[in-house]
């Protein structure tokens, strides 16, 4: 089975149902399925021969452009290659070199930021206007689509066949394509249903970006399901909260600082419940904390509030269901139904419940690894076997997962191991503190010196003694930070996780220059 096949039926069954609703449009099963087969022959009139994938990029905002092509890519055994608007040109420009798609679709807002485009790509532009675009290939998006047949497809497409590049921003920084199959998303969307007990006729809303694996899921697994998906075209908080209300949506998947960001600019103003239809929320991509999660379940009355871990290559690994998150709320739950994990030690023995050790994961979700062959320190790919993306973690006796941190950010002072995000969780328990960061910066005598930053509650106070008091009552002397620095705020990626890459960059700078 394709990801798309039940979209083709549903719109022969029931081509009026509501398939897709944005802040700007709507269509139906039908006229998506429509669109999507005129993709399709547009897109196969582009076909090569050159022994390497046929790819599409696209680098386009939240809309029913960037859906319809990637599904129509999928439907006929192309990879769609989803590239954030909010990377750097240098980000972006290094993403279309490595891909070499056949098609690139751009919005015209971003082109200006493209500079490296091979020649042979053809470029659509999403609009009409192309007054700017100086690419030879250069064509208008509903030009591009205007005058080709609406019939189905004749394309053999196997399950097995690469439909998706995603990107994940590595150690390094710059963005590296892994490529999923049709069966992994498959088996992806049956824990959805198993799991999240999801029915066709759910209404599903994510408000985050279209080019991050976490909305994009939720959109195609709606469709996969016969369901309506929504969308803003982009993150509002309160155009996020107009749409539930609006159109009484009952599943909602975001990033715990979505709902953050929902709560603190308008819900918190009103006495709760405010958004009553809610019947599932669906939170991945950081551990939610628990005042924020209580927060959400006053606001969200009649909702489960769900968990998940995972990650992007991996795709789900483990649940967190809300019986649990009573009994155990530190943990990441359970490994799902169709997912075995190893707990390793540096020389890949697996270690006893309670002991630390690198996390890896065997499932038929897995990517099929990152294109071209890009490498990832610390990331470990082969086709049925086990895999890891460094995750440092231990299993408890009941079958329970709790992560430690990641082994891209540990720390080594005195020659003992640090994971930061240990520390942040001590500091996270001191109620005045609003959320914290623990990095290194080299030390001639340790190696590196623990730092935290620390973002303090308004009205809230609390010195720097007693937080360093509070961690050597709770943390071995060696994970106790040296330096307390206060902050208003931290930078964020693109995905809403907090920027560390770029938070060491700074520190190290800060003291290199002595201003600590």
């Amino acid at each position: 089975m394709l990801v798309t096949q039940t979209i083709t039926e549903f719109a022969s069954t029931h081509p009026d149902k509501i398939a897709l609703v944005s802040d700007s449009a709507c269509l139906s099963y039908g006229e998506l399925n429509t669109r999507i087969n005129r993709l399709c022959h547009t897109i196969s009139a582009n076909t090569h021969d050159r022994g390497t994938p046929n790819v599409i990029a696209l680098l386009l905002g939240n809309s029913v452009e960037l859906l319809e092509i990637f599904l129509a890519g999928a439907k006929i055994g192309w990879i769609s290659a989803v590239m954030d608007p909010k990377w750097s040109p240098h980000e972006l420009n290094s993403s279309v070199n490595d891909s070499r798609p056949a098609i690139l679709v751009v919005d015209k807002a971003y082109y200006s930021r493209l500079n490296n485009i091979p020649r042979e790509t053809l470029v659509v532009v999403a609009g009409e206007d192309l007054e700017g675009i100086d690419h030879d290939t250069a064509i208008s998006y509903e030009a591009w689509i205007a005058c080709n047949s609406e019939n189905e497809p004749h394309v053999t497409v196997s399950k097995s066949d690469l439909f998706y590049m995603g990107y994940t921003s590595g150690t390094t920084g710059r963005p590296k394509g892994f490529v999923r199959t049709h069966e992994s998303w498959i088996e992806s969307f049956k824990v959805g249903t198993r799991e999240f007990s999801h029915q066709g006729d759910d209404r599903i809303f994510a408000p985050g970006p279209l080019s991050h694996s976490l909305s994009l899921y939720a959109g195609l697994y709606t469709l996969f399901l016969g369901g309506t998906f929504y969308f803003l075209h982009k993150f509002s908080p309160q155009q996020a909260l107009d749409l539930i209300v609006k159109h009484s949506i009952t599943h909602l998947y975001l990033v715990p600082t979505m709902f953050e960001a929902m709560y603190r600019s308008h819900l918190s103003k009103f006495e709760p419940p405010v958004c009553s239809s809610i019947r599932t929320v669906i939170s991945s991509g950081d551990k939610w904390n628990p005042e924020s999660r209580q927060k959400a379940q006053a606001v969200f009355p009649h909702a489960q509030l769900f968990e998940f871990y995972g990650a992007s290559e991996l795709s789900f690994v483990s649940v967190l269901n809300p019986e649990h998150s009573l009994k155990k709320p530190e943990c990441v739950g359970k490994p799902v139904y169709n997912v075995r994990i190893s707990i390793r030690d540096a020389a890949q023995y697996e270690v006893p419940p309670g002991t630390t050790g690198q996390l890896y994961v065997k499932s038929n979700m897995i990517c099929s690894g990152y294109y071209g062959c890009q490498e990832e320190p610390g990331n470990e790919f082969m086709p049925g076997e086990w895999a890891s993306v460094g995750d440092i973690a231990y299993q408890d006796d009941e079958g329970f997962i709790y992560l430690v941190g990641r082994k891209k950010n540990m720390l080594i002072t005195g020659g003992l191991n640090i994971y930061p995000e240990e520390v942040e969780l001590v500091l996270l328990s001191l109620p005045e503190i609003d959320a914290a960061i623990v990095a290194g910066v080299p030390d001639s005598y340790w190696g590196q010196r623990v730092v935290a930053l620390v973002k303090v509650k308004k009205a809230a106070f609390i010195d720097n003694e007693r937080i360093l008091a509070f961690c050597r009552a709770h943390l071995a002397s060696h994970k106790c930070p040296r330096n307390i620095i206060r902050v208003d705020s931290f930078p964020l990626t693109t995905s809403n996780k907090v920027a560390r890459k770029q938070i060491n960059e700074w520190l190290i700078s800060l003291f290199r220059d002595k201003k600590v």
